[in-house]
């Protein structure tokens, strides 16, 4: 639960996992322990939930909740979760079921695109 926790909060930022590491003052050996189902100790717990500004319980799995803009918000599923979900369901699909997955897909894209091009023009 902690590397998918921790994995999809460096994507969420723009960031790969290292980097982050680094960044706080960690080697990519503890990085990769932690790929291998091993978790910080506390104090690297509270460094990592200060950078990412969200709770050690968010990060050890025993809360949903994330701040996100000042807003506490429940996250359902990672990012992770979810593509492995998609993942799974894609793979019962047939060519027809596929290529709607792709253009609802890319719909989807195009419409956060154009939330986020509506709010910059709006600022």
């Amino acid at each position: 639960m902690f590397w998918e926790r921790f994995y999809s909060l460096c994507l969420r930022n723009g960031k790969r996992p290292n980097p982050v590491g680094k960044e706080i003052g960690l080697s990519s050996g503890i990085i990769s322990k932690w790929k291998n189902g091993g978790i910080p100790n506390g104090e690297t717990l509270m460094k990592l939930a200060r950078y990412f500004n969200v709770s050690t319980d968010y990060l050890l799995g025993l809360s949903s909740y994330i701040q996100i803009n000042g807003e506490l918000v429940e996250m359902e599923y990672t990012d992770l979760e979810l593509k492995k979900q998609i993942d799974e369901n894609a793979k019962k699909l047939n060519n027809k079921g596929l290529k709607k997955l792709s253009d609802y897909s890319a719909d989807l894209v195009a419409a956060n695109r154009y939330l986020k091009d509506e709010d910059e023009w709006n600022a």
